[in-house]
């Protein structure tokens, strides 16, 4: 563990320094995601301006779903970017000198790019979760507290085995940037409580596409509402998930290809 900090550590101070190369396109990234962010809580509190509640939840409840998601989405983002460099470093043969380093080219390849401006941004997305939590002027007990960190942790995990079945699938096909935009697409579903979708489209996207489990289900049992057995369902799966995902990545291996073969 030791030497993979130390080679994620020096990767980040390298992905740092060419952010900083250019502050002014740095800035205006990170102040683009600002406003985005912010236009997302205005357009929740005009929502909230024309009726009390949202498939049976408060402002400050359907806030909370929407801070989990960017949570987990901007998390995502900060220190997984490196796969959505995967298919180039395959395509011009890269990847070969990859294989050749003293370090597991999986790590290697996930962590080779991390967005230090996500890193920060995760910071007022945490302020904000704590200041919404407060706002509620609920009592949370220890467990459910326990289990929306816990939860929050299985669901970085899935992702992280989302990201890994697009490295995988990217050494038999170069097409696998859908894997990743799909994720990234239907993640935008958990911005909302999962009540205001039809039975069929929360079936699908707890089961098929797990963004409901990635989620909702942390905010769900920080409420109470979550019964310990789906808490248990998305350990289960999130564990198979990864497993599945570490299998594929080592078939892809064993049938990669070199770019000097």
């Amino acid at each position: 563990m030791k030497k993979y900090f130390k080679v994620w550590k020096q990767l980040s101070i390298c992905a740092i320094s060419s952010y900083l190369s250019n502050r002014i396109d740095s800035f205006s990234y990170f102040f683009g995601k600002v406003i985005r962010f912010g236009f997302f809580l205005l357009l929740i509190f005009s929502i909230f301006n024309y009726t009390d509640s949202l498939a049976g939840y408060s402002k400050y409840e359907v806030i909370l779903f929407f801070l989990t998601f960017n949570l987990l989405d901007v998390f995502a983002q900060a220190f997984f970017r490196g796969i959505y460099l995967f298919k180039d470093e395959v395509r011009l043969g890269n990847f070969d000198f990859t294989l050749t380093r003293p370090v597991n080219p999986l790590f290697y390849s996930i962590s080779r790019l991390t967005d230090i401006l996500d890193m920060i941004f995760l910071i007022p997305i945490l302020v904000f979760i704590v200041f919404t939590i407060n706002k509620l002027g609920l009592e949370f007990g220890f467990l459910n507290i326990f289990l929306y960190l816990s939860l929050v942790l299985i669901g970085a995990l899935t992702i992280l085995g989302i990201h890994i079945i697009s490295a995988g699938i990217t050494m038999w096909t170069m097409e696998s940037d859908n894997v990743v935009w799909f994720y990234r697409e239907s993640m935008t579903i958990g911005r909302f409580p999962p009540e205001i979708y039809s039975g069929f489209l929360q079936f699908v996207f707890t089961f098929v596409m797990p963004v409901i489990m990635i989620v909702a289900f942390p905010v769900k049992a920080l409420f109470g509402l979550l019964a310990f057995k789906w808490a248990v369902f998305a350990l289960a799966y999130s564990v198979s998930f990864f497993y599945v995902s570490i299998l594929l990545w080592k078939l892809s291996l064993k049938k990669y290809s070199s770019a000097s073969s």
